[in-house]
């Protein structure tokens, strides 16, 4: 008698399911240990986040679709510009914006909130490097402008002074 072949066969047509972008930028934060809060209904994460020069929130909006997956990381300063200052603030974000080859500066007109903005999409799936490089490529953005942006807003500096403290090397102070 011959043996029986109690082997299964998984059948041509069954597909592991795939996870959505939306849960597994959950699984790359958890990973990474954030600590984040979900908004499934809107497609968004959002989180505090400690840069070198201040406290951040941080919000990664996710799309996924058909033809277009992207995700989109906003990083929130902790201030809003006065209306008297908002002139010369967007002067600077101007000089900074120009030199950006990744990111971009942008002020909320109505309320003088200033975000750095990042952003990565693809017509193929968005790796985990790739999500790692948008993440940390904002937060690196974020921090790096945050003292020019304080001392437009904060101060009589004018504007140009703004790209002079952008330029400067890496670690050395303001003074």
């Amino acid at each position: 008698m011959a043996k029986a072949d109690k082997s299964i066969a998984l059948a041509d047509d069954i597909v592991p399911l795939k996870k959505s972008l939306f849960d597994r930028v959950a699984d790359y934060l958890d990973a990474n240990d954030w600590r984040y809060r979900a908004v499934r209904d809107s497609a968004y994460f959002s989180m505090d986040c400690r840069i070198a020069e201040a406290s951040v929130r941080v919000v990664l909006n996710v799309t996924e679709g058909d033809q277009l997956n992207r995700i989109l990381v906003l990083s929130v300063y902790p201030i809003f510009v006065p209306e008297n200052r908002r002139v010369a603030v967007l002067k600077a974000m101007n000089e900074i914006n120009f030199s950006l080859v990744f990111g971009c500066l942008e002020m909320d007109p109505a309320d003088g909130q200033i975000r750095f903005r990042t952003s990565v999409e693809a017509d193929t799936d968005i790796t985990e490097c790739m999500m790692e490089r948008v993440l940390h490529g904002n937060l690196a953005g974020a921090d790096r402008h945050f003292a020019a942006l304080m001392g437009a807003t904060f101060s009589v500096a004018e504007p140009e002074a703004s790209n002079e403290i952008v330029s400067r090397p890496h670690g050395a102070t303001l003074q």
